[in-house]
């Protein structure tokens, strides 16, 4: 007999450089999360995706302490005692080891954005299902894929020998030794727009080798683990929608015309 999936605890970055970012400045508002997509914002959508998913647990949610979010916070239907409510940190590394913190060392911890409203819980029972013997595993979507179903669009490209691919900016933190890659995240969220930048972090040979096209994925995950000291392995999504959030206008029309594009719930 097959074993129930066990309820899992949720972490949910929300901050965001307030009103100063360009895209809450234009919609009015006070932070990006806030800013509206298909008539809800974006954080409400996620929040609401993950609070309706039956594999959910605790709910961390590291969000600026404003009327605003809070008002979206107590809409969520999460009972009291399941929802952890944090101010972000100076930085996203930061803001994940404050998250994981809270949790007491209990294991495994899903890491989601709430700058995602297309999430899918799908995609996180497929994250959930792979290389289980990992420390963190890291959701990534093929390059070509979401081409296929978004040319034109521009996403960061990761170029391996192997495989081209995308983040998508969901995590699992399967045991407290996978805590150790935050601190190597810290280096690298400086660098999340230049790949090549990411790569040297893990020794200019490797560098060499990923800018010839010689690198492959596998090779780049195990460098990564010797230098995190801890097992970091990828697992390849299947939907193109996983590695489109929302960081300009251009991805807020996209995702915009996702939506708009889906059948009507209505008879």
């Amino acid at each position: 007999m097959t074993q129930a999936p066990s309820p899992i605890d949720v972490i949910v970055l929300a901050g965001d450089r307030g009103p100063d970012d360009p895209l809450a400045r234009t919609a009015g508002v006070v932070g990006k999360t806030l800013v509206q997509v298909a008539g809800r914002p974006m954080l409400q959508t996620v929040l609401e995706t993950l609070t309706a998913w039956p594999l959910l647990d605790r709910l961390v949610v590291l969000a600026p302490d404003t009327a605003e979010h809070g008002a979206i916070l107590d809409r969520i239907t999460i009972d009291n005692d399941r929802l952890i409510r944090i101010r972000p940190e100076t930085s996203p590394s930061l803001s994940v080891a404050a998250g994981l913190k809270a949790l007491d060392g209990r294991r495994p911890v899903l890491l989601v954005t709430a700058d995602h409203p297309l999430l899918k819980t799908d995609w996180l029972e497929q994250l959930l299902g792979t290389e289980a013997d990992a420390d963190v595993t890291v959701a990534l979507a093929k390059y070509e894929t979401v081409m296929q179903r978004f040319p034109g669009s521009r996403r960061t490209r990761y170029r391996f020998s192997d495989v081209n691919v995308c983040g998508t900016n969901l995590f699992v933190f399967r045991n407290p030794a996978g805590d150790a890659v935050v601190e190597l995240w810290r280096q690298i969220e400086r660098q999340r727009k230049r790949p090549w930048r990411i790569v040297s972090l893990l020794g200019w040979s490797l560098l060499g080798r990923y800018l010839t096209g010689r690198l492959a994925l596998s090779e780049a995950l195990a460098a990564l683990s010797s230098r995190a000291g801890a097992r970091v392995s990828a697992c390849l999504l299947e939907d193109p929608l996983s590695a489109v959030d929302i960081d300009s206008t251009e991805d807020l029309e996209l995702v915009e015309s996702v939506i708009s594009q889906r059948p009507s719930s209505c008879s």
